[in-house]
């Protein structure tokens, strides 16, 4: 996802010699990072404002591919607490002008494992693609803790948690990676998860103490 995601702040770093930076990159890039910041720690309404204004920045550029990596780093976000996502938006962008890299990215957080394409998704999720075909539970456990980036490896529990079976083992990385970085939203979401896995196990004593620990934690 860190490809994806940076994208922006790639396109800052190639900017021409010492020229001055458009206003619009520096917008964009600036207000893309403060709505993931604000959306991850669970303050939805103070985020929003922050896409919208990254939205409008780049719409500035009259380019397309960019303004579709937007948009899917808006639903990778979702993804990444297990939320559904409408992608109206992003749909009708890749139908003007189409892009096989944002499409095969589209295709791995809506879940089409069969059509995301391999060699257009960065490693770490490429590596996810054959395991969540064959459903290979244990294989994608050891390949989500092996992504470095937090925010890349909290997607991949996402997309794995929303589509796929699953097991505490996912969940709790979802967790310890959410409670590194004091992400408040995707931390509240899996131990929910957690909760909800232990009943559907009758493991009664383990989802009384997820549950305990909620109520703590959101006092």
């Amino acid at each position: 996802m860190r490809k994806l995601l940076f994208i922006l702040i790639l396109f800052l770093i190639c900017a021409c010699g010492s020229k001055q930076i458009p206003e619009w990159k520096d917008t964009s890039a600036r207000q893309l990072e403060n709505y993931k910041y604000y959306f991850l720690t669970d303050k939805e309404g103070t985020s929003e404002p922050h896409f919208v204004k990254a939205k409008k920045a780049i719409a500035r550029s009259n380019d397309l591919n960019l303004l579709g990596t937007v948009y899917l780093t808006r639903y990778a976000l979702h993804v990444s607490i297990v939320e559904n996502f409408d992608d109206t938006d992003f749909l009708r962008i890749n139908k003007l002008q189409p892009n096989a890299k944002n499409f095969s990215y589209y295709n791995f957080i809506k879940g089409n494992f069969h059509t995301a394409d391999y060699n257009l998704l960065p490693a770490h999720y490429s590596k996810l693609l054959k395991p969540a075909q064959d459903k290979d539970l244990a294989t994608a456990v050891r390949e989500i803790s092996s992504i470095d980036d937090p925010l890349s490896r909290l997607v991949a529990c996402g997309v794995w948690v929303k589509y796929l079976p699953y097991d505490d083992n996912i969940l709790q990385i979802a967790i310890n990676t959410a409670a590194d970085n004091g992400w408040g939203r995707p931390l509240f979401a899996y131990l929910t998860r957690l909760q909800q896995y232990y009943l559907d196990h009758q493991e009664t004593v383990k989802a009384t103490s997820i549950k305990d620990r909620l109520e703590l934690l959101k006092k």
